[in-house]
């Protein structure tokens, strides 16, 4: 009778075992692709970082990032291959999303906008001088603004708009499309008489990091005034369609930096179209909801990420639903 009892137990274990090895295979992490940008930029290096996080969680999704041309190539890459999307993510910028959207150069057509799975940083742009007489867009009538590269959409496209819509000047100005760190060469050489300077910013703190460029230039022993737009030439913009934001910099945030800056904030983000499941979106956002002080182990502009930033910007109705679910669980959003 005993060894019946035995062989029994032996038999319910085994079967129950079986039944937790085939429950874990139906279990098995959805794996998700994020493409990001060129290798060695901020982008590149919060999605990997994304992915070793995901390694690790256990949390029911997993990541795994690649290298891409930018954000330009993600929106044409995606719109081009509907099967990829259902299990995708990219690296994106609201500018670049306002261009796809309205088919600007260098889209040929229009392209849907995507949904926010989260913001992972938060540009800010304005622009600078070693001209003391010049004190905003009155003084600029007539002078030599250098810019990022045409296609740039945060330090090309963006203060373009905003001297357009913002100030109102573009056509009384001329702009040199030169590059980020050429145009503060050309500021420090004498060739220009303003530059597009920026960097990073966390608006739920108050913090900010200066961009590489933008260090240099404050730290190249001229006296350097900063040119912000100011929150009206903000609102100016905004109110034309472009979604981007206003934020405010402290002063003495950075070096040389006296005053608060009014400036124009583009948020970097990780984005899904509504392809994606409401279950997977709801698995990313929560994985990076979870780990968010994570990654300024991996990034110094990591020390700028709040659990608040992720969706800052962002309408409701423009963030993905699963993703909401997880934003709203963590009470992030009422």
């Amino acid at each position: 009778m005993r060894s019946k009892w035995v062989v029994f137990i032996f038999t319910l274990v085994l079967a129950l075992g079986l039944m937790g090895t085939a429950w874990a295979a139906d279990k098995a992490p959805t794996k998700v692709n994020v493409i990001s940008a060129p290798f060695g930029t901020a982008s590149y290096v919060f999605s990997t970082t994304l992915e070793e996080i995901s390694k690790k969680a256990n949390a029911g999704v997993l990541i795994s990032a690649s290298e891409s041309p930018g954000i330009i190539y993600n929106i044409k890459k995606l719109d081009q291959d509907p099967e990829m999307r259902k299990n995708t993510i990219m690296t994106y910028s609201n500018g670049s999303g306002w261009m796809a959207a309205n088919g600007v150069k260098p889209f040929k057509k229009k392209h849907p906008y995507p949904k926010l799975i989260a913001n992972y940083a938060l540009t800010c742009l304005w622009l600078a001088t070693l001209n003391a007489d010049i004190k905003g867009p009155e003084q600029l009538i007539g002078k030599k603004i250098a810019l990022g590269r045409a296609p740039q959409p945060v330090w090309g496209k963006e203060p373009a708009w905003l001297l357009k819509y913002g100030w109102g000047i573009l056509d009384k100005v001329n702009v040199q499309y030169v590059g980020t760190k050429p145009a503060m060469t050309a500021l420090i050489d004498g060739l220009v008489d303003a530059a597009i300077v920026g960097g990073f910013v966390d608006p739920i703190h108050g913090k900010v990091v200066p961009g590489p460029t933008t260090i240099e230039l404050f730290a190249s022993g001229r006296k350097v005034y900063n040119l912000p737009w100011g929150k009206e030439a903000v609102a100016k913009l905004i109110a034309t369609g472009i979604p981007l934001a206003q934020v405010t910099i402290p002063a003495n945030s950075f070096q040389g930096q006296t005053k608060a800056l009014d400036v124009a904030s583009d948020p970097i983000s990780w984005v899904a179209y509504s392809d994606m499941s409401n279950e997977t979106a709801y698995a990313i956002a929560k994985l990076i909801i979870d780990h968010v002080d994570e990654f300024k182990n991996y990034h110094n502009l990591g020390k700028l990420l709040s659990k608040q930033a992720l969706v800052y910007s962002w309408d409701v109705k423009d963030i993905h639903p699963g993703a909401l679910k997880a934003y709203k669980e963590a009470g992030i959003i009422k």
